[in-house]
């Protein structure tokens, strides 16, 4: 028998007597989550979706948390185009052009013509983009500290691991 199916059975006996309300709750008005609290990708989706609230508390309403990584990205890779960034950050080309036009309208962000095809933009930061991106940075970084309190050393290591595992399992771009 598996951990996972020994941990349903466990949880299961714990909710013996309770009976949820309409709204799904049980008397504790606790969601009974069955094994869905095992599942790696939802608990991707819940610590990734906890942290960027967080993160947004720190950067909005100015700045939206799944930004950041293309303001880095192009901060770290001037003049690089427009479908590289977009395929480091796993974006389609269509789905940056719309962030971008805000960076370009908050004066963050230049797109210049590629030197290796005319057709394509490269991108770089602004003067005013170098100010955002290293005050975002330093909020960026107190939420990091706070992952990595969370973990420790040793365990923010594993996490990185495991998680580059998970994109390297999913993802053949990388």
């Amino acid at each position: 028998m598996s951990d996972r199916t020994n941990r349903a059975e466990t949880r299961a006996a714990g909710h013996a007597g309770t009976s949820p309300d309409r709204n799904g709750r049980d008397r504790n008005g606790a969601i009974d989550f069955g094994d869905l609290d095992d599942f790696v990708g939802f608990q991707l989706h819940r610590a990734r979706n906890v942290a960027a609230a967080e993160l947004n508390k720190l950067i909005a309403p100015e700045f939206v948390p799944g930004h950041f990584p293309i303001l880095y990205l192009i901060a770290q890779n001037p003049d690089r185009t427009q479908s590289a960034i977009a395929k480091a950050v796993g974006l389609d080309r269509s789905s940056l052009v719309p962030i971008l036009n805000r960076f370009e309208k908050n004066g963050w962000v230049q797109r210049i013509p590629s030197q290796g095809d005319k057709r394509a933009h490269a991108l770089r930061l602004t003067r005013a983009g170098e100010r955002k991106m290293r005050d975002l940075h330093d909020k960026v970084m107190s939420m990091e500290d706070r992952i990595s309190d969370a973990l420790g050393d040793d365990g923010q290591k594993a996490m990185l691991d495991y998680l580059r595992r998970v994109q390297d399992a999913f993802d053949q771009t990388r």
